[in-house]
């Protein structure tokens, strides 16, 4: 089964290396809460989360006449986001500084509620990186299930396994349950 986007999102891409910045447009109105979700890091605040958005689309306006299968753009888009967080993340460390909203260390999440937002965002943000993709585009994207497996490159069932076991692995978390350490991801 064809996924849902792609054979719009090949069109895109068509009409985007053509110069028309109004599908690119498009791309962005469709894609933009996945970067956001890809870029997902409780100690950003949100303007600079916002400042990674734009970065991952100026580089994927940039690179567009790289990218090799048009019809996956999204999972593209989503690959450039996680390399611009990763270079934000050790920006940041290298520069040691405090930022507000730090995530906070994972014995205190253990010890906050399931009800505590700012608890399960922190819990989410340190999945393994795939799982914590297949909760965003799941929760976050209008897709639903398509979408997560199409960012992951995976069939609806193995996508809706992986999303399984980031849940599992969360309600663990949140439950206060101890951890394998196999399960620790920073």
């Amino acid at each position: 089964m064809t996924p849902p986007h792609s054979t719009d999102d090949a069109a895109l891409v068509a009409l985007c290396r053509r110069g028309r910045r109004e599908a690119f447009g498009r791309l962005y109105d469709r894609y933009a809460r996945l970067v956001r979700a890809a870029l997902f890091d409780p100690g950003r605040d949100a303007a600079a989360a916002e400042d990674l958005v734009q970065e991952t689309f100026l580089r994927a306006w940039r690179l567009l006449p790289r990218l090799r299968d048009p019809s996956r753009v999204g999972a593209w888009l989503a690959g450039i986001a996680r390399q611009v967080g990763r270079e934000d993340r050790r920006r940041r460390r290298r520069g040691r500084l405090e930022f507000r909203g730090a995530t906070p260390d994972a014995a205190a999440v253990a010890d906050e509620s399931a009800d505590d937002l700012d608890a399960v965002l922190a819990a989410v943000a340190r999945l393994p990186e795939r799982e914590r993709l297949a909760v965003h585009a799941f929760y976050l994207d209008d897709g639903g299930l398509p979408a997560a497996a199409e960012l992951l490159g995976l069939s609806r069932s193995g996508a809706y396994a992986l999303l399984r076991r980031a849940l599992d692995r969360l309600a663990r978390r949140l439950s206060g349950e101890p951890v394998r350490p196999e399960e620790h991801h920073p």
